[in-house]
C-alpha cells in the first residue's frame, strides 16, 4: 500500500517554495487525508511517513476541506493533555466549521449534540462531570467484574462453538463489551445491548436527537434498579449522582461512559484477537497463563495500539506552539495521535523488555481526561481472550491483506474478523 504521507517534499522545502516560515494550517499545500492515514494497513509506516515529511506535527485534511494538526510527538501530547492552557476540548472554539460537512465518523467528536459532556467540557465543569464516573467505577467490585465477564464469555463461546464460521468482532468482541460492561453497571441484558448499540451508532455519526431521547427512556427504567444487596445499581447511582445538575447531564454522562467502554473494549480485544490469528508466537502467549496474558495484552498496547487519537482539542492561544516550523492560530483543531507515539523508539527504546510496565504508550490517556476504567477494561479483555482461546483456536478465514479498519479516528479496530474454529480443549 502506498504510504499516504511519503510522496511530498519535506516541510522546509514546502515552506521555502511558498516563502512562508512558519507554516500555517491552511497554507496552500497538499496535506494527507486523515482517513487514508487511519485506514493504512501498516499504520506504523504511515506514522513514520508523516514524521519524515512533517516532523512531530503534521497538517491533515479531515475530509471536508477542514484541517487539523495531527500531533505524533510524545512530549507535545503529554504537555497538551495535562491542562497546559493552550488548548480546550470545547468544540465551539473550533475555527473549521465553515469548511463543509465532516465525514460521519468525525461528527460526534467535532460537533457534539446539545449539552456539555465530560469529554468536551472545560476545566471546572469537566472536573464536576468526571466525579460521578470515578466514584461509581471505583465502587464496582473487581471480583464481580471478573465473574460477570466469565459468565458472558462462556455463553458467547458456547454459541460460537456451534458455528463453522464467525465474525469475532460482531459475534464476540462487541457482545463482550456490551453485555459484560452493561451487566457490571446493573443493566439488564436487553437494555444493556440497546444502550451500547445506541452509543456505538451515535459515535459513528448515526442517529439524531431521538436517539438521546431513547437513551434517556432506557436509562429511566433502570434508575431505581437494585443490586443483590438491596442497594442502587451502579447505573442508578450514576443517574442520581449529586454532581449532575439535571437529567440531561446524567444521560450524557452515561453516553460518554458507554461510548468509551464499548469502543475501547472492542478495539483492545479486536487487536489482541487479530494478533492471535496472525502471529503464532503471540497466540501461544495469549493462550498461556494469567501472567502471560497480561504481558501479551501490554504488548498489544505497545505494538498494536487500540487507541489512535484522543478527543479533539482546539487552540485557545496563537503562536509557534509546537515549534518554529508551525504557527497555530486560535481555533485550530489539534488531534493527539497516541497510537503513533506507542511505537516511537525515542519513547519505548529498542530492547524487547522496554515496554513492560511502561505506560508511555498513553493508551489510557493522561491528565484529567485519562480513562476512568482501565482496571475493569483489563479484567474483561483478559477474561475474553483466555476464555475464547481455551475453548477454540480461531483461524483467520481471509488473508491479512483483506482486513479493513472501522472508520473511527479514536479507536483502531478491525471492521470485521472472520474466522473458522479448531477445538482446543474438552469444552470445545
Amino acid at each position: 500500500m502506498t504510504n499516504p504521507a511519503a510522496s511530498d517534499p519535506g516541510p522546509a522545502s514546502t515552506m521555502s517554495q511558498l516563502g512562508l516560515s512558519p507554516m500555517h494550517l491552511y497554507d496552500p499545500v497538499h496535506v494527507p487525508l486523515l482517513a487514508d492515514v487511519l485506514s493504512a494497513r501498516d499504520v506504523d509506516a504511515a506514522w513514520s511517513g508523516l514524521r519524515e515529511r512533517w516532523g512531530d506535527v503534521a497538517p491533515v485534511d479531515l475530509g471536508s476541506g477542514a484541517r487539523a494538526w495531527l500531533v505524533t510527538g510524545y512530549q507535545t501530547i503529554v504537555m497538551l493533555v495535562r491542562d497546559s492552557g493552550m488548548v480546550t476540548t470545547e468544540t465551539h472554539a473550533w475555527n473549521g466549521e465553515p469548511h463543509g460537512p465532516l465525514p460521519a465518523s468525525l461528527r460526534s467528536s467535532f460537533r457534539p449534540r446539545a449539552g456539555e459532556t465530560v469529554v468536551t467540557a472545560p476545566g471546572p465543569v469537566h472536573a464536576r462531570l468526571r466525579v460521578p464516573l470515578d466514584e461509581v467505577l471505583e465502587a464496582v467490585d473487581a471480583a464481580e467484574v471478573g465473574r460477570v465477564a466469565r459468565v458472558v464469555c462462556e455463553e458467547l463461546v458456547d454459541r460460537l462453538g456451534s458455528l463453522d464460521r464467525a465474525d469475532l468482532m460482531r459475534e464476540y468482541a462487541a457482545p463482550v463489551a456490551h453485555l459484560a460492561f452493561g451487566t457490571v453497571l446493573g443493566l439488564g441484558p436487553e437494555t444493556g445491548r440497546q444502550v451500547f448499540e445506541l452509543a456505538d451508532a451515535l459515535a459513528a455519526g448515526e442517529g439524531d436527537a431521538s436517539s438521546l431521547d431513547e437513551l434517556s427512556f432506557l436509562l429511566g427504567g433502570q434508575v431505581m434498579g437494585r443490586d443483590a444487596g438491596g442497594g442502587l445499581t451502579p447505573v442508578g447511582l450514576l443517574a442520581q449522582h449529586r454532581a449532575y445538575e439535571g437529567t440531561d447531564e446524567a444521560v450524557l454522562g452515561m453516553l460518554s461512559l458507554a461510548t468509551g467502554a464499548s469502543l475501547g473494549l472492542q478495539a483492545w480485544l479486536g487487536r489482541a484477537l487479530l494478533l492471535a490469528v496472525t502471529d503464532e508466537r503471540f497466540f501461544h502467549r495469549l493462550a498461556g497463563g494469567r501472567l502471560g496474558t497480561d504481558e501479551a495484552l501490554d504488548e498489544v498496547l505497545w505494538d498494536a495500539s487500540p487507541v489512535t487519537a484522543l478527543a479533539p482539542r482546539f487552540a485557545v492561544t496563537e503562536g509557534p506552539l509546537f515549534g518554529e516550523d508551525t504557527y497555530v492560530e486560535r481555533g485550530d483543531a489539534v488531534l493527539l495521535a497516541v497510537g503513533a507515539v506507542a511505537s516511537d523508539p525515542r519513547i519505548r527504546g529498542e530492547g524487547a523488555w522496554d515496554g513492560l510496565g511502561n505506560r508511555a504508550h498513553l493508551a489510557w490517556g493522561a491528565g484529567s481526561h485519562r480513562c476512568p476504567a482501565p482496571g475493569q477494561a483489563r479484567l474483561i479483555v483478559r477474561t475474553a481472550v483466555e476464555t475464547l482461546l481455551r475453548r477454540v483456536e480461531p483461524v483467520l478465514a481471509i488473508s491479512v491483506e483483506e482486513i479493513r479498519w472501522a472508520p473511527d479516528f479514536r479507536f483502531r479496530r478491525p471492521d470485521s474478523l472472520p474466522v473458522t474454529f479448531r477445538p482446543t480443549g474438552p469444552g470445545g
